[in-house]
């Protein structure tokens, strides 16, 4: 339930400049490789799908969380609850926005990324993002609290041996009474190198300071090996 709970307090975070941001960077980079039609993989409810259709780019959406789906699909989106090794289709791209990839085990990544390859057109595009080490042990790390209105939020995240542990806690006012939600989702630091390879040529990299002065993220731009 991790994601599922995190998707309903992200947007208390205090993220949405930051990650505005990022799709902006995204996009340009989409319009620069003259890309037209997209695999957004884990789209969530949509918004980076929103700015590619305001953009004249064509989107398709996949995620594992059937309530961001729905989400997705309400703002007339094309989205579907299927994980990437098993949707059919090819694209000229494939895009995983805002942590996807962070959110992989070491041996989830190769799977991962050779599923991707296999989507993607001869010579096609696969535009992803993850965090560097400043990302996880500057900006990522510590604790959280948030009051608002009916709502009260806590988290507390740990980097320990290239994982961050985050606890999530959400207090929701019924009544008289509030009732507890908490679950705990990881996130993995990988180095450049260890994504290289599974049919994928890395091309590029941007570094980019979203949160901080230095990079805390890095902009990866792989090209399907033919």
């Amino acid at each position: 339930m991790g994601l599922e709970l995190y998707g309903k307090i992200e947007p208390l975070l205090g993220f949405e400049e930051q990650k505005k941001a990022l799709y902006e960077i995204f996009l340009h980079k989409l319009l620069d490789l003259g890309i037209k039609r997209v695999l957004d993989i884990g789209c969530g409810s949509g918004a980076f799908m929103k700015l590619l259709a305001q953009n004249g780019l064509e989107a398709v959406g996949i995620d594992l969380s059937e309530q961001m789906v729905q989400r997705a699909k309400e703002s007339g989106l094309e989205a579907y609850c299927v994980d990437v090794c098993a949707f059919e289709g090819r694209f000229e791209c494939a895009t995983a926005v805002f942590d996807v990839i962070n959110y992989l085990a070491d041996d989830e990544v190769g799977p991962f990324l050779r599923c991707v390859a296999d989507k993607l057109e001869d010579g096609g595009y696969f535009l992803c993002d993850i965090n560097t080490l400043l990302g996880f042990e500057e900006v990522a790390q510590g604790s959280l609290v948030l009051d608002h209105l009916d709502r009260f939020v806590a988290v507390e995240a740990e980097f320990l041996d290239g994982k961050l542990l985050t606890d999530l806690y959400l207090f929701e006012r019924e009544g008289e009474c509030y009732t507890k939600q908490s679950d705990r989702i990881i996130q993995y630091y990988h180095e450049v190198q260890s994504l290289k390879g599974y049919g994928l040529e890395l091309v590029d990299i941007d570094f980019v300071e979203l949160y901080a002065q230095e990079p805390d993220k890095a902009l990866l731009t792989f090209q399907k090996i033919t």
